[in-house]
């Protein structure tokens, strides 16, 4: 059934937590069980420190994947929220198909959040918004070169297009793939995802 969204939209975008399926490079370290036990508690935690942000009039969409695991997503987050299955072949045409989908169904400001960043808060969120009042574009860049948070006021799918995904060229090539677009943007915080061991730690301190 289509929905309207609220002005300020939220793309959260979750994988079901699957043993094997979900934090592959830790899963090397911790073994796949542990490494999905901790992404899925970081993701229940991210959302968590979403819901204010939702009783203040932020829709918030759940973009999960597998699309075939829509009944237990619901069943691991169900907390009201809107649902979308994650569609295309790279995160570049994830992120467009999903972005695409919340301005055609009235959102003006749209951000996407990746579920395993650590010390996100909902003041990060409000921020990058904020932003979105003076620039076209937000990110909200991680250590490791890519960025844990995208927002756009308008839908440019091509910025999500050539870009080298997985590399620790995702930031700064987004960033001239917008400029040659001729869009302005505008940093946010610096923050880590969970990807290694090192960044256990980390995470216990976040949640």
């Amino acid at each position: 059934m289509a929905h309207s969204l609220k002005a300020n939209s939220i793309l959260y975008f979750v994988k079901y937590p699957e043993p094997g399926m979900v934090k592959t490079r830790l899963a090397k370290s911790i073994g796949s069980c542990e490494a999905a036990r901790v992404y899925r508690e970081l993701a229940e935690s991210n959302l968590l420190k979403l819901v204010p942000l939702a009783e203040n009039g932020v829709s918030i969409t759940i973009a999960f994947d597998p699309p075939e695991k829509e009944a237990e997503v619901k069943r691991w987050l169900p907390r009201g929220f809107f649902y979308v299955a994650q569609t295309g072949a790279t995160l570049g045409e994830r992120l467009q198909n999903a972005f695409s989908h919340a301005f055609e169904m009235g959102a003006k400001k749209v951000l996407a959040l990746g579920s395993d960043t650590m010390g996100l808060t909902a003041d990060v969120v409000e921020a990058a918004f904020d932003a979105l009042d003076r620039r076209d574009v937000v990110l909200g860049p991680t250590e490791d070169g890519g960025y844990y948070l995208i927002g756009l006021n308008q839908c440019v799918p091509e910025i999500f297009q050539h870009i080298p995904w997985s590399t620790p060229r995702v930031l700064s090539e987004t960033i001239s793939r917008g400029t040659e677009l001729r869009l302005s943007y505008q940093l946010i915080d610096e923050l880590c995802d969970l990807d290694e061991v090192k960044d256990l730690k980390r995470k216990e301190a976040c949640l």
